[in-house]
């Protein structure tokens, strides 16, 4: 009963699609300038980075707590 608003909600965004004319991949919409692409692109190598470098993190740690194991 708790997620009928989100459903609606989801339900209104796919039967209504001009909604989501932000998309900047299509680049042919209204309103897509090159700050807009510039700023998706951005944002995407930042998501793909945000893994790599905690996964980085997580192995750096470790590393130092076997060093100082060892020690």
């Amino acid at each position: 009963m708790k997620n009928i608003p989100v459903l609606i909600l989801v339900m209104a965004f796919v039967l209504h699609p001009e909604v989501l004319t932000a998309c900047p991949l299509c680049q042919g919409g209204q309103g897509v300038s090159q700050q807009t692409i510039a700023a998706y692109k951005g944002i995407t190598l930042l998501l793909a980075l945000l893994p790599v470098v905690g996964a980085g993190g997580i192995f750096y740690w470790i590393y130092n707590k076997y060093k100082r194991f060892e020690q």
